[in-house]
């Protein structure tokens, strides 16, 4: 898989917000904080020191900058590079994805 910037579908926007991240490991549920370095329509980058394997689904719990609506959103682990990876949402509602589009251009606006 190609991880330069011409394999991208989407703009990404640098953040730095706080995400809540659960996903089954082992049959437990694994939950912690990441922190997110940026966001696009369809995935965002997180910061951690926790492993995770590419390709597990996790639930993502944040806040977007400019915006009081809590998004809890599916994703799936697409890429690692060190301590980042890369996610990808997987089937957020048509509000959820507005809320990210709206965002996104704000972020687009801003820099």
């Amino acid at each position: 898989m190609s991880h330069g910037r011409e394999a991208r579908r989407w703009e990404r926007h640098a953040v730095t917000i706080a995400v809540s991240v659960s996903f089954l490991t082992d049959g437990q549920r694994a939950k912690f904080t990441a922190q997110a370095s940026d966001i696009s329509r369809g995935g965002l980058s997180l910061f951690t020191s926790r492993e995770i394997a590419v390709g597990t689904s996790l639930q993502l719990d944040f806040i977007l900058p400019y915006t009081s609506t809590p998004l809890v959103l599916r994703g799936v682990v697409r890429t690692r590079s060190g301590f980042n990876y890369g996610t990808e949402f997987v089937n957020p509602t048509p509000e959820q994805q507005e809320i990210i589009e709206r965002a996104c251009r704000v972020f687009s606006l801003l820099n």
